[in-house]
């Protein structure tokens, strides 16, 4: 594959998928024609909004028998993520779980439903999530300590539940930014955060400017967390193999199950778009090209 066609624009969006193998490459044997698999898209390939699709083995994993190809998706990009940034960022794992406790902004979401049963799956000592009212029942059901961001005395019960080992922002609010202080002090706890301004910044200023922009902002939150003693760090969508093959392990096991919220078609695409921006979700939204 040439360099242009790894660099073709527009980029096609979609970075998940449960699909068909069509071909394998010479070298692949792991995988073989007709395979049902599940994988995420790197950020420098055209993603999965197409008929057709190129990732490496280093994304996919053999979908789960017990799945449907929509229910197998919802998990993929979402689960990646939350692995990005509790494991790659947050330093949690199977063996150190039981001694920390994670708040999680934004829990009725994909990255949300997908950090939780992640970390319960892991034997969590506690993973309090906030969320709208109409979603407390979905954080309660995935085993989680649900709250109610809009509620008078949210910031009196965040603390009541803390100190906070782990902080995971899925959403961006003056809650989110006040919550480093229900972290422990000088006890190298971390607040990381999946939305980063860097796209805003660059789209605004252009991108050497832009990319000035955010690292600064980076510093200055980063510099008022380690005043006490904390940290502040963004996270990003990352392929991951170790966290392919969990989760595929997971949903067969049953430890992990699919939260989607609405199945819409390809036809459907830009309203989906719209839906998801609203970040209101209680799961996944999946597109299925065959409805």
């Amino acid at each position: 594959m040439d360099r242009q066609t790894i660099n073709r624009l527009p980029l096609i969006g979609g970075r998940d998928l449960s699909g068909e193998v069509m071909e394998v490459g010479s070298n692949v044997s792991e995988f073989k024609r007709g395979d049902q698999v599940i994988a995420t898209i790197p950020g420098i390939l055209n993603g999965s909004h197409a008929e057709y699709v190129l990732t490496d083995t280093t994304n996919a994993i053999k979908k789960p028998e017990n799945l449907s190809h929509t229910d197998a998706v919802s998990m993929v990009y979402t689960t990646a993520t939350a692995w990005a940034a509790l494991v790659s960022v947050g330093r949690l794992n199977p063996n150190n779980c039981q001694w920390n406790r994670v708040l999680i902004h934004g829990g009725s979401g994909g990255v949300g439903t997908s950090a939780i049963q992640l970390l319960k799956s892991w034997n969590i000592d506690k993973v309090v999530a906030t969320a709208s009212a109409a979603n407390q029942g979905i954080m309660r059901e995935l085993g989680a300590i649900p709250l109610d961001y809009n509620d008078a005395n949210v910031r009196e019960k965040i603390i009541a539940e803390g100190p906070f080992d782990v902080i995971l922002s899925c959403i961006e609010s003056d809650l989110t930014k006040w919550s480093d202080t229900s972290m422990g002090k000088w006890r190298n706890c971390i607040h990381v955060s999946i939305i980063s301004p860097i796209l805003e910044d660059t789209d605004r200023y252009g991108l050497p400017l832009g990319l000035l922009s955010t690292a600064c902002k980076h510093f200055a939150r980063n510099f008022d967390s380690l005043r006490s003693g904390r940290w502040y760090s963004y996270a990003f969508f990352t392929p991951n193999k170790d966290c392919m093959k969990y989760l595929g392990d997971a949903l067969e096991t049953g430890k992990m199950k699919p939260k989607v919220e609405r199945i819409m078609g390809f036809d459907q695409m830009a309203e989906a778009y719209e839906v998801v921006g609203k970040l209101h979700g209680r799961g996944k939204t999946v597109i299925d090209y065959e409805k």
